[in-house]
């Protein structure tokens, strides 16, 4: 006769080979959906996919299958643009695989892409605990840490990575990315080679450190990366041709005029001479000249008259000084050191500045209008000031 706890065992056994059994069963039905929402999202199949993600899901939501479903399913959203589902999806993978990394740095790359920093932040975190030898967990966060202009904090973890992986280039270009935003020139281009040297073909690295030397003024360095790019990828040499562009000085490139200022003149020449009007004593006259600029400008900046110098030239400048250097005349005519107005035309990159010359009370003025000098020191687009070696102009000196 058996005992009472044979008996309980006898029952326990059959409770679990049943309910192993039903287990079992409910797997494979969970397989099949997942395979059948597999096929559907390969055709393109999204609400199909779906629902067949779903049921796998429901039917063994402890499964390793589980958890592809769910990320399957979150793709799906995706291509509907559900991003709101999406996240939703990988926040019950998250749930139900409290020891997964994936589920979180999925959610991170979406905050990321968001510009939600601090939700990132804290996804890339938990996968970087949860599978800290990942090194793509690592870059994430140091990406975000970036991001978020904690760049000490970013060089922390890219040199993790740098450990994790030697031979892996995204720790070394990560690195010359950090350098770069924090001025850390020499550092950047040694890291950025590092990477190149790894993978010669990897070209966001040629083009970070093309942006490098750009922000050293290395035009030349940064030019051959554009060749270099250009060999390699066609996007990426035209970003970094107009990266040179945003972060080069601006420069006067031409001068001319539309008013008869004659800046050849030289010294001595009696304004009587340079317009009918300046024979009375005490006129005046406008006058316009026009310059063009490298690069596009900022209106503001540039109409602004406070911005213009309008002087006679010393000895320090380009070309020598007034009247070479001699005492100035009696008969010395007025000019205004500030324009009367300036105009800029966006479309030809042009500033018209017109300004005005005043005989004298008695109608002998004179001018050495070679050596008026006309100067700019306004900002372009990108809130760049003047190139020093183009930023003014006489008629003697040309561009300087």
């Amino acid at each position: 006769m058996k005992t009472f706890d044979q008996i309980s065992a006898n029952n326990a056994n059959n409770l679990f080979s049943a309910t192993t059994n039903q287990q079992s069963q409910l797997d494979g039905i969970a397989n099949s959906a997942l395979s059948r929402g597999i096929d559907a999202f390969t055709k393109g199949d999204n609400d199909a996919a779906i629902t067949e993600f779903k049921r796998s899901i429901g039917l063994s939501p402890y499964s390793d299958n589980s958890l592809k479903a769910y990320q399957l399913m979150a793709s799906a959203y995706e291509r509907q643009g559900k991003t709101d589902e999406v996240i939703k999806a990988y926040q019950q993978a998250a749930r139900l695989f409290s020891q997964s990394d994936i589920p979180h740095a999925k959610l991170g790359d979406i905050y990321f892409g968001q510009k939600n920093y601090k939700a990132a932040e804290g996804e890339y975190s938990r996968a970087v605990q949860l599978n800290p030898t990942l090194s793509a967990n690592v870059y994430a966060l140091g990406q975000v840490y970036m991001a978020e202009g904690r760049y000490t904090d970013a060089e922390t973890q890219f040199k993790k990575i740098t450990q994790l992986a030697p031979q892996d280039p995204s720790g070394y270009y990560a690195l010359g990315q950090d350098y770069h935003k924090m001025g850390r020139y020499d550092d950047a281009v040694a890291q950025l080679n590092k990477s190149i040297q790894i993978n010669g073909k990897f070209v966001d690295a040629h083009l970070e450190l093309g942006k490098t030397y750009a922000d050293m003024k290395q035009t030349d360095k940064a030019k051959e990366q554009v060749d270099i790019l250009s060999r390699a990828d066609q996007s990426q040499s035209a970003q970094l041709q107009d990266y040179l562009v945003q972060v080069s000085a601006p420069k006067f490139i031409a001068a001319f005029n539309t008013s008869g200022f004659n800046a050849s003149l030289g010294m001595g020449t009696a304004l009587s001479t340079m317009d009918s009007s300046l024979t009375a004593p005490d006129s005046s006259h406008m006058y316009t000249m026009n310059f063009i600029f490298s690069k596009d400008m900022d209106p503001t900046s540039v109409q602004n008259i406070s911005n213009w110098l309008i002087s006679r030239s010393g000895y320090a400048d380009p070309g020598g000084a007034y009247n070479w250097g001699l005492p100035s005349r009696p008969t010395e005519a007025n000019i205004s050191p500030l324009p009367i107005s300036v105009i800029y035309n966006a479309d030809t990159l042009t500033a018209s500045v017109s300004f005005k010359i005043t005989q004298n009370a008695v109608g002998d003025g004179t001018l050495d209008p070679s050596h008026i000098m006309f100067k700019f020191s306004g900002i372009d687009t990108y809130k760049n000031g003047m190139d020093q070696t183009a930023d003014q102009y006489s008629g003697i000196s040309q561009i300087a």
